[in-house]
């Protein structure tokens, strides 16, 4: 509930459903499907997530569209320009995603859309406002989170005169801008750190943290290119089967995959008293199958039984944190060689096959020492850049939250409020019902 004593007289206190008309969506037949070209475009949620990902505050893009014919196949009535979308079933719904319509469009009926009268509510004002809202809290207690149109059309909003609803979308706007410049400085110096990151790994192994004057294309003298199985030992991952691990800390832990990595060591959600391969501490973990092939992780634990999406491999005669480096600086040439078949994978003899940049022992330390010194550097700017990448959406919610407050913009005393623009507009519909009344009626 909306305490009507905490926003400015002028203010109302309305249900959704008095200030905007609410539009369900259709069903998209299978067979309609996968036309990236024609008349109107046919927008799902998962368009919605995209363009919302993308940036977009209006739906620019869609994978599919249909023409006339197919529209009235449908018995669908297209969405006019500036609707709000947003999914109203299912984890969509609870990720709170708004965009606007930039056309007219078709939207699945997986998604709901809000038009607002516009001589009552401004198309943006009412966008902005539902950017606050977190529709999740008002979904019904079933399986699969979900809305009605009757849940909506009962929510509350603080509604300002006309007028002052166009100095707060403005003044939005303005401070928004700046938001999503600063914001996307801050993701070009993530992605700098990122390349920053790969240039270090490259002249690592080139030999250009330790040696001055390195060729092209060669390495420095002393350096030579060895197999990885000339000089360690490879543990190939085994299945175990479901009900031989447990969530319960019976046994050792049981690593399936790249899902229990973290950015450089494991995290143990799983255990078996019935362990097949085992890798051991400081052993190289490497993803050998799936999406994640090249993934990599260092073992820190004493020793934990491996999945067949993983290998362990293990070496006396090399710096193994050179080896989890060198192959961390591998892992898009993995992906390449994993490609080619049905899951993504490669096999024993590439990674034992591997050639490796071999300095000595001495020079090895002094390397990993080098790259840990500057990726923590990296680390420490990451960890900054992300707080302040949060702190940006905290600090748009107090935006938003502010504005509709009515503490965002003065108040003018020239603005008709927005009890007396209801009453007005409440007058000319009952006057125009009547109207049509008499019209119909016939005297006498």
């Amino acid at each position: 509930m909306i305490d009507k004593n905490k926003i400015p007289a002028s203010w109302e206190v309305v249900k959704l459903g008095e200030v905007c008309e609410i539009f369900q969506g259709y069903g998209f037949p299978i067979f309609m499907q996968g036309k990236s070209k024609g008349k109107i475009p046919f927008y799902k949620v998962g368009d919605i997530s995209r363009n919302v990902q993308a940036g977009n505050q209006y739906l620019e893009f869609c994978e599919n569209y249909i023409d006339d014919e197919e529209l009235q196949k449908l018995k669908a009535k297209p969405y006019p320009k500036n609707t709000i979308v947003f999914a109203k079933i299912g984890e969509a719904l609870k990720l709170n995603r708004r965009v606007l319509t930039k056309h007219s469009c078709i939207v699945d009926n997986n998604a709901v859309g809000l038009k607002a009268t516009e001589i009552i509510c401004s198309d943006l004002f009412l966008f902005f406002f539902l950017k606050r809202i977190k529709l999740e809290k008002y979904s019904r207690a079933t399986t699969v989170p979900s809305v009605r149109k009757s849940d909506i059309e009962e929510l509350e909003i603080p509604l300002p005169p006309l007028p002052e609803q166009h100095r707060i979308v403005s003044k939005i706007e303005e401070i928004f801008s700046e938001l999503d410049k600063g914001i996307e400085s801050l993701k070009t110096a993530q992605q700098q750190l990122k390349i920053y990151r790969q240039a270090v790994l490259k002249w690592a192994f080139e030999g250009r943290l330790t040696h001055e004057n390195v060729k092209d294309g060669e390495l420095p003298e002393g350096w030579k290119w060895v197999k990885l199985g000339d000089k360690g030992k490879l543990v190939s991952g085994q299945h175990i089967l479901e009900k031989d691990y447990n969530f319960s800390k019976d046994g050792i832990p049981y690593f399936t995959g790249p899902a229990d990595f973290g950015n450089c060591f494991p995290s143990v959600s799983k255990w078996t008293i019935y362990p097949k391969a085992i890798a051991k501490k400081n052993d190289v973990l490497i993803t050998v199958k799936g999406a994640g092939v090249g993934k990599i992780n260092l073992m820190n634990i004493e020793e934990a039984a491996i999945s067949r999406q993983l290998m362990a491999f293990s070496s006396l005669e090399i710096d193994i944190k050179y080896i989890y480096h060198f192959l961390a600086s591998r892992f898009h040439d993995f992906q390449r060689l994993g490609l080619g078949s049905t899951v993504p994978g490669i096999d024993r003899d590439t990674i034992l096959n591997y050639q490796i940049p071999l300095c000595k022992l001495e020079e090895q330390t002094k390397i990993v020492s080098e790259i840990e010194t500057r990726l923590s550097v990296c680390d420490k700017l990451e960890e900054t850049i992300t707080t302040a990448l949060q702190q940006s959406e905290s600090l748009r919610q107090g935006i938003l939250k502010k504005a509709f407050e009515g503490r965002f913009v003065e108040q003018d005393p020239k603005d008709e409020s927005a009890s007396k623009l209801l009453e007005r507009i409440n007058a000319k519909r009952d006057e125009t019902t009547n109207e049509t009344r008499k019209k119909i009626i016939p005297k006498g």
